[in-house]
């Protein structure tokens, strides 16, 4: 009896592999979520727009990658980070099936040797990138290699496996029975990784005449389900998004075999006539059911989608982008322009004052279960920020009355304003880390005063931001009495944990990162003030000009 070929060492290139693997998702999207460009972004949105083009670039791509594992991870990895929506990604799954076809039709392409030069590259740009985009674009790169270097451990662990007698022969007394066929191609590929290797050893075997086109098809469908679970890993630690594409794979994949099992004679007789060929009947067979699956599931991408959202239900967060509404057409109009510029600085407060909800919720919880949201919220609003300031700086350059160029001023600076609470909550949220990572707890005087600042400031960003929604000025004295006892309020807790810490009853760790939160706030607080002076003059001009009342008494 022959013995199992794999030693210890294959053994732990395997699971080796796989931690490679995982870690480098996990790192690929970190890096794309960071250094994303808007041009990718706006690929995306298109292709969100349309399965069609998703269908035509999961198609091409994974046709020259010849690994649909290796597209539908980065599917993932794009719609961990934001970039892609769940009914964008369909499209690009559904290609990247018809694509990984091409494998038994034409020579493989190597991606997993190109591995080794992403991790140099990667290296480079994180270690001498000057600008922090370089630097999240070579995370990018690193974690890129790492996803395929681990797919190389895994696979070279496992090549003595595919030539191992025992192994060949389990395939075809198994492919004789098409239900134990298609479970043996799903728990080999599953195995494997790759339904590459499963497909090209069912052509060779085959060619050889060592397994009939009926015993061969069952395991090739098997391998459609088994190449699902490359994704499925790759979803372990991402968010619901992520989860909801992964699982989509798995089902688009799963249904179509189950509904082509009642008529698998008949299918097994049409690929009979595509050749003569027993081993290019196998390839065609490959192709022939992935085509037909995915030209008929195409037209019912967003019932499928929504078949998903019930099958994992929860509540998606969305990340929406600058949009065209900052249509460069609105120049020529003043007015409308500034309504324009007002409804996307809106959406920044609207984004904003969400990062401040969690961020306090994983401070309270001590967790970082929404660092990742917070990241790319801030992110997104560091893009409005750029897309308002050019509009309005083009804006700047043509006919403004005095009140229309004291508005766009204050729109200016406010924009400023937001982005910086952004930067600061992003601040805190790194303290969590920080305060996690040591071990660090906070006493419940400190947690206390959070709480009561927590409160104050929510108020002051609730009462800041409701001044650029409408021509309000009642809120400014109340935004100023507030920041006066959030500032009374921060250093009285700073002097009450300097006396703990004299008393020992707090630790020099917390103190820092307690301290530290305090001045994220009170800075938080000091742009809310901000924001409420520089719209306040605005809206007072805009009441008194509904008053009739002359300008002079603003």
């Amino acid at each position: 009896m022959e013995s199992f070929p794999l030693s210890l060492k294959d053994l732990g290139l395997l699971l080796g592999g796989l931690s490679l693997f995982l870690y480098g998702i996990l790192q690929m999207s970190s890096g794309l979520e960071k250094a994303a460009g808007a041009k990718m972004r706006a690929i995306f949105e298109k292709i969100s727009a349309s399965p069609w083009r998703g269908l035509l670039i999961g198609t091409v791509a994974t046709s020259i990658v010849q690994s649909s594992s290796a597209i539908t991870v980065l599917v993932v990895g794009f719609v961990n980070a934001g970039l892609l929506t769940l009914e964008g990604s369909l499209g690009i799954i559904f290609g990247a099936n018809i694509g990984t076809t091409i494998t038994a039709q034409l020579v493989a392409f190597k991606l997993t040797l190109v591995a080794p030069y992403f991790l140099l590259l990667g290296f480079i740009l994180v270690f001498a990138g000057r600008r922090r985009y370089i630097k999240y674009i070579g995370e990018a790169c690193f974690g890129f290699g790492m996803v395929f270097l681990g797919i190389n451990l895994m696979d070279s662990s496992l090549t003595l496996l595919k030539n191992w007698p025992p192994f060949s022969k389990a395939m075809i007394t198994m492919g004789k029975n098409p239900i134990l066929g298609i479970l043996t191609g799903a728990v080999v590929t599953a195995i494997i990784q790759s339904s590459s290797v499963t497909t090209s050893t069912v052509v060779a075997l085959a060619s050889k005449g060592a397994m009939p086109l009926n015993s061969a098809i069952p395991i090739i469908l098997g391998a459609n389900i088994g190449t699902c679970v490359t994704a499925l890993l790759a979803s372990i630690g991402t968010n619901l998004s992520a989860k909801r594409t992964a699982l989509s794979h798995l089902l688009f994949n799963v249904i179509g075999v189950v509904l082509v099992f009642p008529f698998l004679s008949p299918f097994i007789n049409l690929v009979s006539y595509t050749t003569s060929d027993v081993a290019r009947q196998v390839a065609n067979a490959h192709t022939l059911f992935n085509v037909i699956w995915t030209f008929v599931w195409i037209w019912f991408t967003r019932q499928y989608a929504s078949l998903i959202r019930k099958l994992l239900p929860g509540k998606e967060r969305i990340y929406q982008r600058p949009t065209l509404i900052l249509n460069p057409i609105l120049l020529n109009a003043p007015s409308t322009a500034l309504e324009s510029a007002i409804k996307e600085l809106i959406r920044m407060t609207d984004i904003v004052k969400e990062m401040y909800i969690l961020a306090f919720e994983d401070l309270e919880n001590n967790s970082l279960s929404h660092y990742k949201d917070i990241l790319t919220m801030e992110n997104i609003t560091d893009e409005l920020k750029s897309s308002l300031i050019k509009f309005l700086t083009k804006l700047s350059a043509t006919p403004l009355s005095e009140d229309e160029a004291r508005e766009l001023n204050a729109i200016l600076r406010a924009v400023d304003d937001v982005e910086r609470i952004a930067d600061h909550i992003t601040n805190i949220m790194e303290k969590v880390e920080l305060k996690i990572s040591d071990r660090v707890e906070f006493t419940e005087y400190a947690k206390k005063d959070l709480q009561e600042l927590k409160e104050l400031i929510l108020e002051n960003l609730d009462e800041s931001f409701e001044m650029i929604r409408e021509s309000n000025i009642s809120n400014l004295d109340r935004v100023y009495s507030r920041e006066e006892r959030i500032d009374i309020k921060v250093k009285e807790s700073k002097d009450s944990h300097l006396e703990r810490m004299k008393q020992g009853i707090c630790l020099p760790m917390a103190g820092v990162i307690y301290t530290d939160i305090l001045t994220d706030l009170e800075r938080i607080s000091d742009h809310c003030m901000n924001i409420a002076q520089e719209f306040h003059e605005v809206n007072l001009v805009k009441k008194n000009r509904e008053t009739n009342k002359p300008l002079s008494s603003v």
